[in-house]
């Protein structure tokens, strides 16, 4: 498997170079609800471009972006990925966490970090399954005994360190061999 990622914060700061990319595209910005999320969005499309043409179209591949990070992971079986920024953890639905999982976060020396890392699991389990976030309150507890689970229903759950002081990346997949990240520059994602 492979993760390519990209810190697209310095695009978010300064977006005139990607404006002007978007012009030379034919791509219209302004169709997104706002231009960072016109940023994230074709990031992401731009990284899973880059995958095909790397390791081959046709090969599942999955996306995920939060804040100044957008993350691909693609390879020859199905998974999932999800990124965070590392926040105060957000006041949730109930259900959403199972009680363990709830008194597991609580424990931790920092619960907003422990909060993010359960969290990008769940995230990246659904999206492993191809399922959808309504889906999370079904799946089985990520805690165990006051242990965060490393493999659940078969599915190998990895955190990977990219950017860890600002994010949390977990990948859900059914191959528990190599994971190669892959870093890009922004230039290689917009090539501006």
């Amino acid at each position: 498997m492979q993760v390519y990622w990209c810190d697209i914060q310095p695009v978010l700061d300064q977006p005139e170079a990607f404006l002007r990319w978007c012009r030379q595209q034919g791509i219209r910005p302004e169709d997104y609800l706002c231009l960072d999320d016109a940023i994230r969005h074709l990031a992401g499309l731009q990284l899973r471009r880059f995958a095909a043409e790397r390791d081959g179209a046709g090969l599942p591949a999955n996306v995920s972006h939060s804040s100044g990070l957008v993350v691909c992971v693609c390879g020859n079986a199905a998974a999932g990925i999800d990124v965070e920024e590392i926040l105060p953890s957000p006041a949730l639905p109930e259900g959403f966490l199972t009680p363990e999982e709830q008194r597991w976060i609580q424990v931790q020396e920092e619960p907003h970090r422990a909060f993010s890392r359960l969290w990008t699991r769940k995230e990246s389990l659904i999206k492993a399954r191809r399922r959808v976030l309504a889906d999370i309150p079904a799946l089985p507890s990520l805690v165990e005994k006051g242990v965060l689970l490393d493999t659940v229903d078969g599915l190998h759950i990895r955190e990977l360190s990219i950017l860890p002081e600002q994010y949390t990346v977990s990948v859900s997949c059914g191959e528990s061999g190599p994971m190669e990240l892959i870093p890009l520059s922004i230039h290689q994602i917009f090539p501006i």
